[in-house]
This record gives structure tokens, sequence and C-alpha cells, in this order.
């Protein structure tokens, strides 16, 4: 497998980040080049940077969004196929884009069309993909935030009340519901890893494996 794309993607708190730079290290290890995009990186590639939104009910805001991300992407595979380097890239397939997008209640059929989009063009890096599917979404956040503490839970994500972790629980739960359908039905290497119990020694394990089989 002469994979130069490395996605790794769930839903936030999912455990992306650990994972970018753990994986970042293996290759580290083995004198493979590559560079990790963290999501909160400055000057991201794949970020935009130039439009705030409101709502993708709003025609415009939704082409305006769909049109930009599609340039992004464009321009992203442009530049990695002029170097030797593999990346690795958290959250900016599913969690930051259409994830963001099914939030934004942007028109389902447009996000698939757009999926379809991203998709065709990362192929042309080989790009294999680590999911962390949530089995129960309301307990994860109640875990991030309580590891995150208070500037996280409250000041970034607004909740307070059992109540709010309550509907935070459901709106997540939809959001990963629609994003997971489109996770199994995209043809590349992918290991999902349904995380319940927080065993991470054991998912590393398992990444280790998936990867060594690909030959990355």
């Amino acid at each position: 497998m002469n994979t130069k794309l490395i996605l790794i993607d769930g839903m936030p708190g999912s455990g992306k980040s650990t994972t970018g730079n753990w994986i970042s290290e293996l290759l580290s290890e083995s004198s493979i080049a590559h560079r990790f995009y963290h999501e909160l990186d400055d000057n991201h590639p794949l970020r935009i940077y130039d439009r705030k939104f409101t709502t993708f009910t709003v025609a415009e805001e939704a082409e305006w969004f769909a049109a930009k991300v599609k340039q992004l992407f464009e321009d992203f595979v442009e530049e990695i196929t002029r170097n030797d380097d593999i990346i690795i890239m958290e959250s900016y397939v599913f969690q930051n884009t259409i994830g963001f997008a099914y939030n934004m209640n942007m028109n389902p059929e447009q996000i698939l069309d757009l999926t379809k989009t991203i998709q065709e063009m990362l192929s042309k890096l080989n790009p294999v993909l680590i999911y962390y599917y949530q089995v129960n979404v309301e307990q994860n956040w109640r875990w991030i935030c309580k590891i995150r503490g208070p500037e996280f839970t409250q000041k970034r994500c607004g909740l307070y009340t059992d109540e709010d972790f309550v509907n935070a629980g459901q709106f997540w739960t939809s959001n990963q519901d629609f994003v997971f359908d489109i996770v199994q039905k995209w043809e590349i290497p992918k290991l999902i890893i349904k995380n319940q119990d927080y065993q991470w020694e054991v998912y590393n394990k398992k990444i280790k494996e998936f990867l060594l089989e690909l030959n990355v």
C-alpha cells in the first residue's frame, strides 16, 4: 500500500489528536517522512478563515461553503502530490466538513454530493482511514468534559446541566449516524474502532497492526 494520507476522524473528544501524535511518533521511529496536521494548527490548509456561517438552509451560504471546501481540498491534494511525505490528517474530512455541514442543516443530498467530490479528490492519495465510533455518545461527552474541565465544557461547549448532556448526546448521535453511514460505504482501507471503554492500549495495538498490514 503506497498511501500518502492517513485520515483520523470521529466525533469531538474521541482521541483523534492523541492518535495522530502517536502515529507521528511511530513514523518518526521508522524514519518515514511525514507531516501531522492537527485540527487546530495555525494556517491549516483545509480551514475556512474568510467567512463565518449561520445556517446552510440559506442556499447562498451552503453553496459558498461547498465551493470553498472543494477548492481547499483540490489545492491540498495538488500540494501533497508534489512531495514524498505521508500526511496524517485529523478531523477535516468528517468532523469539520461533512459533520459540520450536517449540523448546519445543509440539504442531505448536497452533503452527499460534496462528500463524493472530496472522496474522488482524495483517491489520488490512496487514503486510509482510522475512525472512532462512539458506542455511547452521551457517555463520551461526559467523559471528555470531565477530563478537559469547565473551560472546555462550559465556555466552549455550553454544557452546564444534566439535561444539557442528554441533549448533546442526542444531537451528536444523529450526527454520528449520518457520518458513519458514509464512512462504511467509502471503499478505502479503514479501521473502525468502536470506543466504549476507552481501552487506548488495545486501540493502539489495532492501529499499529492495521498500518503494518498496509505496509505504511
